[in-house]
Protein backbone atom coordinates (compact mmCIF):
# COMPACT_ATOMS: atom_id res chain seq x y z
CA UNK A 1 0.00 0.00 0.00
CA UNK A 2 2.92 2.31 -0.59
CA UNK A 3 2.59 3.51 -4.16
CA UNK A 4 2.06 7.20 -4.82
CA UNK A 5 -1.49 8.50 -4.49
CA UNK A 6 -2.94 8.95 -7.91
CA UNK A 7 -0.62 6.46 -9.56
CA UNK A 8 -1.68 5.96 -13.16
CA UNK A 9 -3.08 2.57 -13.98
CA UNK A 10 -3.94 0.85 -17.19
CA UNK A 11 -7.26 -0.98 -17.21
CA UNK A 12 -6.97 -4.75 -16.88
CA UNK A 13 -9.51 -7.51 -16.45
CA UNK A 14 -8.52 -7.96 -12.82
CA UNK A 15 -8.01 -4.26 -12.17
CA UNK A 16 -4.41 -4.80 -11.17
CA UNK A 17 -5.19 -7.38 -8.53
CA UNK A 18 -3.16 -10.20 -10.08
CA UNK A 19 -0.08 -10.35 -12.27
CA UNK A 20 -0.48 -10.60 -16.02
CA UNK A 21 0.87 -14.14 -16.20
CA UNK A 22 -0.02 -16.70 -13.56
CA UNK A 23 2.18 -19.84 -13.52
CA UNK A 24 0.83 -23.27 -12.64
CA UNK A 25 1.98 -26.25 -10.62
CA UNK A 26 3.48 -26.79 -7.17
CA UNK A 27 6.91 -25.58 -6.04
CA UNK A 28 8.22 -27.62 -3.10
CA UNK A 29 11.00 -26.58 -0.74
CA UNK A 30 12.21 -27.82 2.64
CA UNK A 31 9.61 -26.64 5.16
CA UNK A 32 7.20 -24.97 2.76
CA UNK A 33 5.20 -25.47 -0.42
CA UNK A 34 4.06 -22.85 -2.95
CA UNK A 35 0.88 -24.18 -4.57
CA UNK A 36 0.39 -22.05 -7.68
CA UNK A 37 -2.83 -23.75 -8.73
CA UNK A 38 -4.53 -23.06 -5.39
CA UNK A 39 -2.82 -19.71 -4.91
CA UNK A 40 -1.62 -20.88 -1.50
CA UNK A 41 1.53 -20.91 0.64
CA UNK A 42 1.77 -23.77 3.12
CA UNK A 43 4.37 -23.63 5.88
CA UNK A 44 4.65 -26.85 7.83
CA UNK A 45 1.44 -28.06 6.20
CA UNK A 46 -0.52 -25.02 7.41
CA UNK A 47 -1.96 -22.50 4.92
CA UNK A 48 -0.64 -18.97 5.50
CA UNK A 49 -2.75 -16.02 4.37
CA UNK A 50 -1.09 -13.66 1.87
CA UNK A 51 -2.33 -10.69 -0.12
CA UNK A 52 -2.65 -11.39 -3.89
CA UNK A 53 0.36 -9.21 -4.78
CA UNK A 54 2.49 -10.77 -2.05
CA UNK A 55 1.66 -14.25 -3.32
CA UNK A 56 2.42 -13.14 -6.89
CA UNK A 57 5.87 -12.04 -5.75
CA UNK A 58 6.39 -15.35 -3.95
CA UNK A 59 5.34 -17.27 -7.07
CA UNK A 60 7.89 -15.37 -9.17
CA UNK A 61 10.69 -15.93 -6.64
CA UNK A 62 9.80 -19.61 -6.23
CA UNK A 63 10.10 -20.10 -9.98
CA UNK A 64 13.66 -18.75 -9.89
CA UNK A 65 15.24 -19.96 -6.62
CA UNK A 66 18.87 -19.04 -6.02
CA UNK A 67 18.81 -16.39 -8.73
CA UNK A 68 19.37 -12.68 -8.08
CA UNK A 69 16.34 -10.75 -9.35
CA UNK A 70 16.50 -7.01 -9.80
CA UNK A 71 13.87 -4.70 -8.37
CA UNK A 72 12.87 -3.59 -11.85
CA UNK A 73 12.34 -7.19 -12.96
CA UNK A 74 10.21 -7.98 -9.91
CA UNK A 75 8.09 -4.84 -10.23
CA UNK A 76 7.48 -5.53 -13.92
CA UNK A 77 6.48 -9.13 -13.12
CA UNK A 78 4.13 -8.37 -10.24
CA UNK A 79 2.73 -4.97 -11.32
CA UNK A 80 2.86 -5.16 -15.14
CA UNK A 81 0.11 -2.58 -15.72
CA UNK A 82 0.51 -0.33 -12.69
CA UNK A 83 3.00 2.40 -11.86
CA UNK A 84 4.26 1.82 -8.30
CA UNK A 85 7.29 2.82 -6.25
CA UNK A 86 9.89 0.54 -4.69
CA UNK A 87 7.94 0.78 -1.43
CA UNK A 88 5.28 -1.59 -2.76
CA UNK A 89 7.93 -4.21 -3.49
CA UNK A 90 9.57 -3.68 -0.09
CA UNK A 91 6.24 -4.20 1.68
CA UNK A 92 5.58 -7.47 -0.15
CA UNK A 93 9.06 -8.75 0.65
CA UNK A 94 8.59 -7.83 4.29
CA UNK A 95 5.22 -9.60 4.40
CA UNK A 96 6.82 -12.74 2.97
CA UNK A 97 9.58 -12.63 5.56
CA UNK A 98 6.98 -12.28 8.28
CA UNK A 99 5.03 -15.22 6.86
CA UNK A 100 8.17 -17.40 6.93
CA UNK A 101 9.45 -16.09 10.26
CA UNK A 102 12.55 -15.03 8.32
CA UNK A 103 13.69 -12.30 10.72
CA UNK A 104 17.34 -12.92 9.87
CA UNK A 105 16.64 -12.62 6.11
CA UNK A 106 18.28 -15.99 5.52
CA UNK A 107 15.55 -17.21 3.17
CA UNK A 108 14.70 -14.08 1.18
CA UNK A 109 17.99 -12.24 0.91
CA UNK A 110 18.51 -8.60 0.05
CA UNK A 111 21.46 -7.85 -2.21
CA UNK A 112 22.16 -4.13 -1.54
CA UNK A 113 21.42 -1.81 -4.48
CA UNK A 114 20.71 -4.82 -6.72
CA UNK A 115 17.64 -6.85 -5.73
CA UNK A 116 16.47 -10.01 -3.96
CA UNK A 117 16.94 -13.76 -4.19
CA UNK A 118 15.13 -16.74 -2.71
CA UNK A 119 17.88 -18.80 -1.06
CA UNK A 120 16.10 -22.15 -1.16
CA UNK A 121 16.65 -25.37 -3.07
CA UNK A 122 13.66 -27.18 -4.64
CA UNK A 123 13.13 -30.70 -3.33
CA UNK A 124 11.16 -33.72 -4.41
CA UNK A 125 7.61 -34.18 -3.11
CA UNK A 126 8.58 -36.81 -0.51
CA UNK A 127 11.42 -34.69 0.89
CA UNK A 128 9.24 -31.59 1.09
CA UNK A 129 6.43 -33.43 2.78
CA UNK A 130 8.76 -35.01 5.33
CA UNK A 131 10.28 -31.62 6.12
CA UNK A 132 6.83 -30.09 6.42
CA UNK A 133 5.39 -32.89 8.54
CA UNK A 134 2.55 -33.73 6.12
CA UNK A 135 1.32 -36.80 4.30
CA UNK A 136 2.67 -36.84 0.76
CA UNK A 137 -0.44 -38.58 -0.51
CA UNK A 138 -2.95 -36.29 1.18
CA UNK A 139 -4.32 -33.14 -0.40
CA UNK A 140 -4.39 -30.08 1.86
CA UNK A 141 -7.66 -29.82 3.79
CA UNK A 142 -10.40 -28.03 1.95
CA UNK A 143 -13.91 -29.25 2.66
CA UNK A 144 -13.01 -31.86 5.24
CA UNK A 145 -12.28 -30.90 8.83
CA UNK A 146 -8.55 -31.50 9.47
CA UNK A 147 -7.60 -33.85 12.26
CA UNK A 148 -5.40 -32.65 15.09
CA UNK A 149 -2.88 -35.42 14.61
CA UNK A 150 -1.93 -33.97 11.22
CA UNK A 151 -0.34 -30.98 12.93
CA UNK A 152 2.89 -31.89 14.69
CA UNK A 153 4.12 -30.05 17.77
CA UNK A 154 7.75 -31.05 17.10
CA UNK A 155 8.29 -29.42 13.72
CA UNK A 156 11.50 -27.58 12.80
CA UNK A 157 11.56 -23.89 13.72
CA UNK A 158 10.24 -22.70 10.36
CA UNK A 159 7.28 -25.06 10.46
CA UNK A 160 6.58 -24.55 14.16
CA UNK A 161 6.08 -20.83 13.58
CA UNK A 162 3.45 -21.37 10.87
CA UNK A 163 0.44 -20.72 13.06
CA UNK A 164 1.85 -17.54 14.55
CA UNK A 165 3.00 -16.13 11.22
CA UNK A 166 -0.43 -16.64 9.68
CA UNK A 167 -1.44 -13.72 11.88
CA UNK A 168 1.82 -11.84 11.43
CA UNK A 169 1.68 -12.01 7.65
CA UNK A 170 -1.81 -10.53 7.58
CA UNK A 171 -1.43 -7.97 10.35
CA UNK A 172 2.17 -6.87 10.81
CA UNK A 173 2.04 -3.88 8.52
CA UNK A 174 -1.40 -2.84 9.65
CA UNK A 175 -0.58 -3.13 13.33
CA UNK A 176 3.10 -2.34 13.63
CA UNK A 177 4.71 -4.36 16.38
CA UNK A 178 4.40 -4.65 20.12
CA UNK A 179 7.01 -2.90 22.22
CA UNK A 180 7.75 -2.92 25.92
CA UNK A 181 4.72 -3.38 28.11
CA UNK A 182 2.74 -4.90 25.24
CA UNK A 183 1.97 -1.52 23.65
CA UNK A 184 1.34 -1.46 19.91
CA UNK A 185 4.23 0.37 18.21
CA UNK A 186 3.72 1.93 14.80
CA UNK A 187 4.47 5.06 12.86
CA UNK A 188 0.94 6.37 13.37
CA UNK A 189 -1.74 5.52 15.91
CA UNK A 190 -5.18 7.03 15.48
CA UNK A 191 -8.74 6.67 16.70
CA UNK A 192 -11.78 7.40 14.56
CA UNK A 193 -14.41 8.96 16.81
CA UNK A 194 -18.08 8.34 15.98
CA UNK A 195 -19.51 10.94 13.64
CA UNK A 196 -22.36 12.84 15.26
CA UNK A 197 -25.49 12.25 13.14
CA UNK A 198 -27.65 15.31 12.48
CA UNK A 199 -31.05 14.89 10.86
CA UNK A 200 -32.92 12.13 12.66
CA UNK A 201 -32.45 8.39 13.13
CA UNK A 202 -31.52 7.75 9.50
CA UNK A 203 -28.67 10.25 9.86
CA UNK A 204 -27.49 8.53 13.06
CA UNK A 205 -27.53 5.12 11.37
CA UNK A 206 -25.61 6.42 8.37
CA UNK A 207 -23.12 8.24 10.63
CA UNK A 208 -22.36 4.95 12.37
CA UNK A 209 -21.89 3.18 9.03
CA UNK A 210 -19.58 5.93 7.72
CA UNK A 211 -17.54 5.76 10.93
CA UNK A 212 -17.05 2.03 10.37
CA UNK A 213 -16.21 2.57 6.68
CA UNK A 214 -13.48 5.05 7.59
CA UNK A 215 -12.16 2.89 10.41
CA UNK A 216 -11.70 -0.01 7.98
CA UNK A 217 -10.12 2.14 5.27
CA UNK A 218 -7.66 3.94 7.56
CA UNK A 219 -6.64 0.62 9.12
CA UNK A 220 -5.43 -0.42 5.64
CA UNK A 221 -2.98 2.49 5.42
CA UNK A 222 0.68 1.48 5.83
CA UNK A 223 2.35 2.08 9.20
CA UNK A 224 -1.00 2.96 10.75
CA UNK A 225 -2.89 1.43 13.66
CA UNK A 226 -6.52 2.30 14.35
CA UNK A 227 -7.56 1.97 17.99
CA UNK A 228 -11.32 1.54 18.33
CA UNK A 229 -13.20 4.59 19.46
CA UNK A 230 -15.16 5.00 22.70
CA UNK A 231 -18.88 4.26 22.48
CA UNK A 232 -20.11 7.86 22.57
CA UNK A 233 -18.97 11.23 21.23
CA UNK A 234 -16.34 13.10 23.24
CA UNK A 235 -15.34 16.68 22.51
CA UNK A 236 -12.19 16.58 24.63
CA UNK A 237 -9.78 15.31 21.99
CA UNK A 238 -6.58 15.38 24.11
CA UNK A 239 -8.36 13.41 26.84
CA UNK A 240 -9.56 10.77 24.38
CA UNK A 241 -6.14 10.53 22.77
CA UNK A 242 -4.36 10.08 26.08
CA UNK A 243 -6.88 7.52 27.31
CA UNK A 244 -6.39 5.43 24.17
CA UNK A 245 -2.66 6.19 23.92
CA UNK A 246 -2.89 7.34 20.29
CA UNK A 247 -1.18 10.14 18.35
CA UNK A 248 -4.18 11.40 16.37
CA UNK A 249 -7.94 11.72 16.80
CA UNK A 250 -10.36 12.12 13.91
CA UNK A 251 -13.77 13.57 14.78
CA UNK A 252 -16.66 15.18 12.97
CA UNK A 253 -20.35 15.18 12.15
CA UNK A 254 -22.71 14.03 9.43
CA UNK A 255 -25.80 15.85 8.23
CA UNK A 256 -28.35 14.13 6.07
CA UNK A 257 -31.47 15.15 4.23
CA UNK A 258 -32.71 12.30 2.08
CA UNK A 259 -29.81 11.28 -0.13
CA UNK A 260 -27.94 14.58 0.33
CA UNK A 261 -25.10 14.05 2.82
CA UNK A 262 -22.58 16.51 4.25
CA UNK A 263 -19.68 15.24 6.35
CA UNK A 264 -17.51 17.63 8.36
CA UNK A 265 -14.20 16.08 9.44
CA UNK A 266 -11.22 17.26 11.42
CA UNK A 267 -7.95 15.65 12.44
CA UNK A 268 -6.20 16.70 15.65
CA UNK A 269 -3.12 15.66 17.56
CA UNK A 270 -3.39 14.24 21.04
CA UNK A 271 -0.52 16.47 22.15
CA UNK A 272 -2.31 19.74 22.81
CA UNK A 273 -5.24 19.02 20.50
CA UNK A 274 -3.58 20.85 17.59
CA UNK A 275 -5.86 21.01 14.55
CA UNK A 276 -4.00 19.51 11.59
CA UNK A 277 -6.78 19.55 9.03
CA UNK A 278 -10.51 20.10 8.65
CA UNK A 279 -12.75 19.83 5.62
CA UNK A 280 -16.37 19.39 4.60
CA UNK A 281 -17.40 16.77 2.05
CA UNK A 282 -20.74 17.34 0.33
CA UNK A 283 -22.57 14.65 -1.63
CA UNK A 284 -25.70 15.90 -3.39
CA UNK A 285 -26.94 12.45 -4.37
CA UNK A 286 -26.49 8.86 -3.30
CA UNK A 287 -24.69 7.87 -6.51
CA UNK A 288 -21.77 10.06 -5.43
CA UNK A 289 -21.33 8.64 -1.92
CA UNK A 290 -17.60 7.86 -1.90
CA UNK A 291 -16.32 9.02 1.47
CA UNK A 292 -14.15 5.93 1.72
CA UNK A 293 -11.94 7.22 -1.09
CA UNK A 294 -12.24 10.95 -0.48
CA UNK A 295 -11.73 11.21 3.28
CA UNK A 296 -9.19 8.40 3.58
CA UNK A 297 -6.96 10.01 0.96
CA UNK A 298 -6.93 13.29 2.94
CA UNK A 299 -6.12 11.47 6.18
CA UNK A 300 -3.31 9.59 4.42
CA UNK A 301 -1.83 12.90 3.28
CA UNK A 302 -1.85 14.27 6.81
CA UNK A 303 -0.29 11.10 8.22
CA UNK A 304 2.33 11.26 5.44
CA UNK A 305 1.62 7.75 4.21
CA UNK A 306 0.92 6.70 0.67
CA UNK A 307 -1.91 4.63 -0.75
CA UNK A 308 -1.20 1.78 -3.14
CA UNK A 309 -4.05 1.93 -5.64
CA UNK A 310 -3.05 -1.53 -6.87
CA UNK A 311 -4.11 -3.15 -3.59
CA UNK A 312 -7.37 -5.04 -3.14
CA UNK A 313 -10.15 -2.49 -3.73
CA UNK A 314 -13.10 -2.29 -1.39
CA UNK A 315 -16.51 -2.93 -2.79
CA UNK A 316 -18.90 0.03 -2.92
CA UNK A 317 -21.84 -1.00 -0.75
CA UNK A 318 -24.07 1.96 -1.64
CA UNK A 319 -23.49 2.17 -5.40
CA UNK A 320 -26.77 1.76 -7.27
CA UNK A 321 -28.68 0.77 -4.14
CA UNK A 322 -32.11 2.36 -3.47
CA UNK A 323 -32.48 4.36 -0.27
CA UNK A 324 -35.54 2.32 0.63
CA UNK A 325 -33.18 -0.65 1.03
CA UNK A 326 -30.18 1.19 2.48
CA UNK A 327 -31.98 2.62 5.52
CA UNK A 328 -33.46 -0.61 6.95
CA UNK A 329 -30.13 -2.34 6.27
CA UNK A 330 -28.27 0.27 8.32
CA UNK A 331 -30.85 -0.05 11.10
CA UNK A 332 -30.47 -3.83 11.13
CA UNK A 333 -26.69 -3.65 11.45
CA UNK A 334 -27.03 -1.10 14.24
CA UNK A 335 -29.20 -3.57 16.18
CA UNK A 336 -26.83 -6.51 15.61
CA UNK A 337 -23.95 -4.54 17.10
CA UNK A 338 -25.90 -4.30 20.34
CA UNK A 339 -27.48 -7.70 20.94
CA UNK A 340 -28.57 -7.71 24.57
CA UNK A 341 -31.76 -9.77 24.32
CA UNK A 342 -32.90 -12.91 22.49
CA UNK A 343 -35.38 -11.05 20.30
CA UNK A 344 -32.91 -8.53 18.85
CA UNK A 345 -31.53 -10.79 16.07
CA UNK A 346 -35.15 -11.35 15.00
CA UNK A 347 -35.79 -7.59 14.92
CA UNK A 348 -32.69 -7.09 12.81
CA UNK A 349 -33.68 -9.94 10.51
CA UNK A 350 -37.07 -8.35 9.83
CA UNK A 351 -35.29 -5.17 8.70
CA UNK A 352 -32.91 -7.05 6.41
CA UNK A 353 -35.84 -8.95 4.88
CA UNK A 354 -37.62 -5.63 4.34
CA UNK A 355 -34.53 -4.29 2.53
CA UNK A 356 -34.24 -7.41 0.38
CA UNK A 357 -37.84 -7.10 -0.75
CA UNK A 358 -36.87 -3.74 -2.25
CA UNK A 359 -33.37 -4.74 -3.37
CA UNK A 360 -32.81 -8.53 -3.62
CA UNK A 361 -29.13 -7.97 -4.52
CA UNK A 362 -28.17 -5.88 -1.50
CA UNK A 363 -24.94 -7.60 -0.40
CA UNK A 364 -24.97 -5.75 2.93
CA UNK A 365 -28.53 -6.84 3.71
CA UNK A 366 -27.68 -10.43 2.76
CA UNK A 367 -24.65 -10.56 5.07
CA UNK A 368 -26.72 -8.97 7.84
CA UNK A 369 -29.44 -11.56 7.27
CA UNK A 370 -26.83 -14.32 7.59
CA UNK A 371 -25.48 -12.81 10.80
CA UNK A 372 -28.96 -12.52 12.32
CA UNK A 373 -29.44 -16.27 11.86
CA UNK A 374 -25.97 -17.29 13.00
CA UNK A 375 -26.11 -15.05 16.10
CA UNK A 376 -29.05 -17.06 17.40
CA UNK A 377 -27.21 -20.30 16.70
CA UNK A 378 -24.04 -19.16 18.45
CA UNK A 379 -26.02 -17.79 21.41
CA UNK A 380 -27.72 -21.21 21.64
CA UNK A 381 -31.13 -19.59 21.48
CA UNK A 382 -32.11 -21.05 18.10
CA UNK A 383 -34.99 -23.52 18.08
CA UNK A 384 -34.06 -24.76 14.58
CA UNK A 385 -30.25 -24.41 14.40
CA UNK A 386 -29.72 -26.64 11.37
CA UNK A 387 -32.29 -24.71 9.35
CA UNK A 388 -30.86 -21.35 10.41
CA UNK A 389 -27.31 -22.43 9.58
CA UNK A 390 -28.46 -23.44 6.10
CA UNK A 391 -30.25 -20.09 5.60
CA UNK A 392 -27.20 -18.20 6.83
CA UNK A 393 -24.89 -20.14 4.51
CA UNK A 394 -27.10 -19.41 1.52
CA UNK A 395 -27.29 -15.69 2.34
CA UNK A 396 -23.57 -15.18 2.98
CA UNK A 397 -22.51 -16.96 -0.20
CA UNK A 398 -24.85 -14.73 -2.20
CA UNK A 399 -23.45 -11.68 -0.43
CA UNK A 400 -19.84 -12.58 -1.16
CA UNK A 401 -20.65 -13.36 -4.79
CA UNK A 402 -21.84 -9.75 -5.06
CA UNK A 403 -19.13 -8.11 -2.92
CA UNK A 404 -16.19 -10.48 -2.33
CA UNK A 405 -13.96 -7.85 -0.73
CA UNK A 406 -16.29 -6.89 2.10
CA UNK A 407 -14.39 -7.66 5.35
CA UNK A 408 -17.62 -7.81 7.35
CA UNK A 409 -19.10 -10.45 5.04
CA UNK A 410 -15.90 -12.52 5.18
CA UNK A 411 -16.10 -12.36 8.98
CA UNK A 412 -19.70 -13.57 8.90
CA UNK A 413 -18.71 -16.38 6.55
CA UNK A 414 -16.19 -17.55 9.14
CA UNK A 415 -18.96 -17.72 11.73
CA UNK A 416 -21.14 -19.73 9.37
CA UNK A 417 -18.34 -22.17 8.53
CA UNK A 418 -17.58 -22.72 12.20
CA UNK A 419 -21.21 -23.62 12.93
CA UNK A 420 -20.93 -26.20 10.15
CA UNK A 421 -17.95 -27.75 11.91
CA UNK A 422 -15.57 -26.58 9.15
CA UNK A 423 -13.11 -25.02 11.57
CA UNK A 424 -10.09 -25.00 9.25
CA UNK A 425 -12.05 -23.19 6.55
CA UNK A 426 -13.45 -20.81 9.15
CA UNK A 427 -9.89 -19.87 10.08
CA UNK A 428 -9.07 -19.18 6.43
CA UNK A 429 -12.15 -16.96 6.15
CA UNK A 430 -11.18 -14.98 9.25
CA UNK A 431 -7.68 -14.52 7.86
CA UNK A 432 -9.28 -13.18 4.70
CA UNK A 433 -11.32 -10.72 6.77
CA UNK A 434 -8.16 -9.58 8.58
CA UNK A 435 -6.34 -9.04 5.27
CA UNK A 436 -9.14 -6.64 4.31
CA UNK A 437 -9.52 -5.02 7.75
CA UNK A 438 -6.19 -5.45 9.58
CA UNK A 439 -7.29 -3.76 12.82
CA UNK A 440 -10.50 -5.78 13.27
CA UNK A 441 -10.63 -6.55 17.03
CA UNK A 442 -13.51 -8.99 16.85
CA UNK A 443 -11.89 -10.94 14.02
CA UNK A 444 -8.72 -11.26 16.10
CA UNK A 445 -10.78 -12.60 18.99
CA UNK A 446 -12.55 -14.99 16.69
CA UNK A 447 -9.25 -16.25 15.35
CA UNK A 448 -8.16 -16.93 18.92
CA UNK A 449 -11.36 -18.86 19.57
CA UNK A 450 -10.82 -20.94 16.42
CA UNK A 451 -7.33 -21.82 17.67
CA UNK A 452 -8.93 -23.01 20.90
CA UNK A 453 -11.46 -25.12 19.02
CA UNK A 454 -8.63 -26.82 17.16
CA UNK A 455 -6.98 -27.76 20.45
CA UNK A 456 -4.32 -25.05 20.64
CA UNK A 457 -5.17 -22.94 23.71
CA UNK A 458 -1.57 -21.74 23.99
CA UNK A 459 -2.04 -19.71 20.79
CA UNK A 460 -5.06 -17.77 22.04
CA UNK A 461 -3.57 -15.18 24.41
CA UNK A 462 -1.46 -13.22 21.90
CA UNK A 463 -4.40 -12.78 19.52
CA UNK A 464 -7.00 -11.84 22.10
CA UNK A 465 -4.69 -9.55 24.06
CA UNK A 466 -3.96 -7.64 20.86
CA UNK A 467 -7.69 -7.36 20.16
CA UNK A 468 -8.20 -5.84 23.61
CA UNK A 469 -5.46 -3.32 22.93
CA UNK A 470 -7.21 -2.34 19.70
CA UNK A 471 -10.64 -2.00 21.33
CA UNK A 472 -10.15 -1.20 25.03
CA UNK A 473 -13.37 0.71 25.71
CA UNK A 474 -16.14 -1.48 24.24
CA UNK A 475 -17.60 -3.29 27.24
CA UNK A 476 -19.04 -6.16 25.20
CA UNK A 477 -15.79 -6.64 23.32
CA UNK A 478 -13.74 -6.54 26.54
CA UNK A 479 -16.10 -9.05 28.15
CA UNK A 480 -15.86 -11.39 25.17
CA UNK A 481 -12.07 -11.08 25.21
CA UNK A 482 -11.78 -12.05 28.85
CA UNK A 483 -14.24 -14.88 28.28
CA UNK A 484 -12.11 -16.29 25.45
CA UNK A 485 -8.92 -15.88 27.48
CA UNK A 486 -10.61 -17.61 30.41
CA UNK A 487 -11.55 -20.63 28.32
CA UNK A 488 -7.99 -20.91 26.99
CA UNK A 489 -6.50 -20.73 30.49
CA UNK A 490 -8.91 -23.42 31.68
CA UNK A 491 -7.90 -25.71 28.83
CA UNK A 492 -4.28 -25.13 29.91
CA UNK A 493 -5.26 -26.14 33.49
CA UNK A 494 -4.61 -22.62 34.78
CA UNK A 495 -7.86 -22.53 36.72
CA UNK A 496 -7.07 -19.50 38.89
CA UNK A 497 -6.22 -17.38 35.85
CA UNK A 498 -9.31 -18.72 34.06
CA UNK A 499 -11.52 -17.79 37.00
CA UNK A 500 -10.15 -14.24 37.10
CA UNK A 501 -10.78 -13.73 33.38
CA UNK A 502 -14.35 -15.01 33.73
CA UNK A 503 -14.89 -12.69 36.67
CA UNK A 504 -13.63 -9.77 34.59
CA UNK A 505 -15.99 -10.84 31.79
CA UNK A 506 -19.00 -10.54 34.11
CA UNK A 507 -17.79 -7.18 35.43
CA UNK A 508 -17.40 -5.76 31.92
CA UNK A 509 -20.79 -7.12 30.85
CA UNK A 510 -23.06 -8.77 33.42
CA UNK A 511 -25.23 -9.98 30.52
CA UNK A 512 -22.45 -12.37 29.46
CA UNK A 513 -24.31 -15.38 30.81
CA UNK A 514 -21.78 -17.94 29.66
CA UNK A 515 -19.09 -16.42 31.88
CA UNK A 516 -21.29 -17.15 34.92
CA UNK A 517 -21.51 -20.73 33.67
CA UNK A 518 -17.74 -21.11 33.64
CA UNK A 519 -17.41 -19.56 37.09
CA UNK A 520 -19.86 -22.17 38.37
CA UNK A 521 -17.91 -25.03 36.79
CA UNK A 522 -14.55 -23.89 38.17
CA UNK A 523 -16.03 -23.29 41.65
CA UNK A 524 -17.50 -26.79 41.66
CA UNK A 525 -14.25 -28.43 40.53
CA UNK A 526 -12.46 -26.77 43.44
CA UNK A 527 -15.02 -27.65 46.08
CA UNK A 528 -16.66 -24.22 46.39
CA UNK A 529 -20.13 -25.76 46.27
CA UNK A 530 -22.24 -22.85 47.49
CA UNK A 531 -20.50 -20.32 45.25
CA UNK A 532 -20.89 -22.71 42.31
CA UNK A 533 -24.64 -22.90 42.85
CA UNK A 534 -24.92 -19.10 43.08
CA UNK A 535 -23.04 -18.60 39.82
CA UNK A 536 -25.03 -21.34 38.12
CA UNK A 537 -28.23 -19.57 39.17
CA UNK A 538 -26.96 -16.37 37.48
CA UNK A 539 -26.34 -18.34 34.31
CA UNK A 540 -29.72 -20.07 34.37
CA UNK A 541 -31.43 -16.72 34.93
CA UNK A 542 -30.08 -15.62 31.56
CA UNK A 543 -30.26 -18.96 29.73
CA UNK A 544 -33.03 -21.10 31.23
CA UNK A 545 -33.58 -24.67 30.12
CA UNK A 546 -30.03 -25.60 29.15
CA UNK A 547 -28.70 -29.04 30.10
CA UNK A 548 -25.26 -30.61 29.86
CA UNK A 549 -26.52 -32.72 26.97
CA UNK A 550 -27.88 -29.74 25.02
CA UNK A 551 -24.70 -27.76 25.57
CA UNK A 552 -22.48 -30.61 24.42
CA UNK A 553 -24.65 -31.09 21.34
CA UNK A 554 -24.13 -27.44 20.41
CA UNK A 555 -20.33 -27.64 20.55
CA UNK A 556 -18.83 -27.19 17.10
CA UNK A 557 -15.36 -28.68 17.43
CA UNK A 558 -14.54 -32.25 16.46
CA UNK A 559 -10.92 -32.06 17.61
CA UNK A 560 -9.90 -34.57 20.27
CA UNK A 561 -7.36 -32.15 21.80
CA UNK A 562 -10.19 -29.66 22.35
CA UNK A 563 -12.41 -32.23 24.05
CA UNK A 564 -9.68 -33.30 26.44
CA UNK A 565 -10.02 -29.90 28.08
CA UNK A 566 -13.71 -29.39 27.47
CA UNK A 567 -14.86 -32.57 29.18
CA UNK A 568 -13.40 -31.31 32.46
CA UNK A 569 -15.58 -28.21 32.12
CA UNK A 570 -18.70 -30.35 31.78
CA UNK A 571 -17.64 -32.36 34.82
CA UNK A 572 -17.62 -29.07 36.73
CA UNK A 573 -21.07 -28.11 35.46
CA UNK A 574 -22.40 -31.48 36.58
CA UNK A 575 -20.92 -30.94 40.06
CA UNK A 576 -22.44 -27.44 40.14
CA UNK A 577 -25.89 -28.95 39.61
CA UNK A 578 -26.70 -28.38 35.93
CA UNK A 579 -29.07 -31.18 34.81
CA UNK A 580 -27.64 -33.79 32.46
Amino acid sequence: MNAEIGAKTKPTAADGDTPATVPHGVRRFAGFVVDLDRGELRVGGTAVSLRPKTFALLAYLAGRPGRLLTKDELIEAVWPDVTVTDDSLVQCVSELRAAFGDDGQSLIKTVPRRGYLLDATPVEATQADEASGIDANAAPPHNAVPQPAARSRSLPLLAAMAVAVALAGALWFGLGHRGQGGAVVSKNTITILPLAGVGGQNAADLAEAVTEDLTIEVSRLPDTVVIAHPAGPDSDVPSVGRRLNVDYVRSGSLQRQGEAVSIAVKLQTTAGGTLLWSERFDYAEQAGWNWRRDITARIANQLKVRIDDSGTPFDKPYAGRPLAAIDPTLQGWRILKRVYAHEEPQRARALFEQALQVDPDSASALSGLALSHITEVLNRSSKTPHNQIALAAQAIERSLALQPNDPRANYVRSLVLSTQGRIGEAEQAIQRALSLYPNHPRALQRLGFLKLQQGYPEEVAALVTLSLRLDPTNAEQVSLGHFTLGMAEFHLHHDDAAYEHMRQATISSPQNGFAWQWLAAIDALHGRTEQARMNLAEYQKRFPGHTIGSLKASELSRYSAFWQGRNRFYEGLKLAGLPE
